[in-house]
């Protein structure tokens, strides 16, 4: 794929490297809409049609609740240095040495976090440009109520949440959760009540997404697991 187009050059332009500071790169052509979970999709930023003193660096930076998972650059007629950081949270690339000229699009790819929040919103991160910036901005799309398949109740003195019954092969039961068991904390939120663990998940969580859980077992122990949440019938709990 033809993207980036850096053409290197080979003569110095120290003149006008002074007067495209005043010059921003151009924004992006679209804003993705993303869902959590969900395939990754593309950002393109145009050319502008400059050339730039060597060494050219494009650092991007994922928004929010996403990763970056690949660029689509054409440094030619040698490739540019690609890096993607393990987490996705930013990427950078340099262009070869001698003056380049940015002519086709560059194309940076994004998935969003299955744990980005429930509700629809726009986040924004950058490109920037040996030094000059831009937002790079997605949409995720609003999430699926998730839920995890218990009965909760109260349990005696304010001690978290009673799970009273859970769905035969549902996500709590997969992670161990048991009838009697009481859950102490959902997603990082302290749980004194069953009222306090829906509110938790409630609005709060998406199917797909994937939150720690502490609970007691009827011994007195104390364990951890992580449980992802699923999509389900309107009645089910």
């Amino acid at each position: 794929m033809a993207l980036i187009a850096l053409i290197a050059l080979t003569l110095p332009g120290v003149a006008q490297a002074a007067s495209l500071a005043a010059v921003r790169i151009l924004p992006q052509q679209e804003v993705p809409e993303l869902d959590a979970p969900g395939a990754a999709k593309a950002v393109t930023f145009p050319p502008d049609q400059r050339t730039r003193p060597a060494p050219g660096t494009f650092v991007f930076t994922a928004p929010p609740h996403t990763r970056i998972t690949r660029l689509e650059m054409d440094c030619r007629p040698r490739p540019c240095a690609e890096a993607i950081a393990t987490d996705g949270s930013t990427a950078t690339a340099r262009t070869p040495p001698g003056r380049w000229r940015w002519r086709t699009p560059v194309r940076v790819w994004l998935q969003a976090d299955p744990n980005a929040p429930m509700p629809r919103a726009r986040y924004s991160g950058s490109l920037t440009v040996d030094g000059e910036q831009q937002p790079l901005d997605v949409i995720i799309t609003e999430g699926e109520q998730g839920t995890w398949g218990i009965q909760p109740k109260d349990a005696p003195n304010n001690s978290g949440a009673l799970v009273t019954a859970t769905w035969p092969g549902g996500p709590a039961d997969k992670a161990g959760i048991r009838p009697d068991d009481v859950i102490i904390s959902f997603n990082g939120k302290t749980i004194t009540n069953a009222s306090q663990q829906r509110a938790a998940r409630i609005g709060q969580v998406r199917a797909g997404a994937t939150v720690p859980v502490i609970y007691r077992r009827p011994d007195g122990s104390v364990r951890t697991t992580d449980v992802t949440l699923v999509e389900a019938p309107r009645s089910s709990p």
